[in-house]
């Protein structure tokens, strides 16, 4: 059991974010027209289910039990698909800013490789989504 309980309080809301980030860009990708786009949007949906495992993992190691999931939240819906693309780019960045804690209070290498990791893949969603805002604007 991790000695540091605000961690695992932490670790749920990530857990949380993750699993309705994933739905939301699987949503948001058979919405878009461009092809490639769809294609980065489902990219990007497979890395979120990634970060939602590696944290899971995490929690189960740290709490010494299995994370209980709670009600799903209903995935957003914005207006229209350039909104939608422009709030995820802040929702990615607020991201990273979430997981910077975590990674500094954790003491096993491999969990602070999988912070890094996941930090890494928030920050190239957010580089993506500037472009797909971008070209589409």
């Amino acid at each position: 059991m991790y000695p540091n309980k605000y961690i695992t309080e932490l670790l749920k809301d990530a857990i949380n974010s993750e699993a309705m980030t994933v739905e939301y860009y699987v949503q948001l990708a058979s919405d878009v027209s461009d092809i490639d786009d769809r294609e980065r949007l489902r990219q990007m949906s497979l890395d979120e289910k990634k970060h939602y495992n590696m944290l899971m993992e995490m929690y189960k190691a740290m709490a010494g039990k299995d994370f209980e999931e709670g009600d799903k939240k209903e995935v957003p819906k914005g207006e229209n698909v350039l909104s939608r693309i422009a709030a995820s780019i802040d929702k990615e960045l607020e991201n990273v800013e979430a997981y910077r804690p975590i990674l500094f209070a954790l003491e096993d290498p491999m969990f602070k490789n999988y912070l890094q990791e996941i930090i890494t893949d928030e920050q190239n969603h957010a580089a993506r989504l500037n472009y797909m805002y971008s070209k589409n604007k």
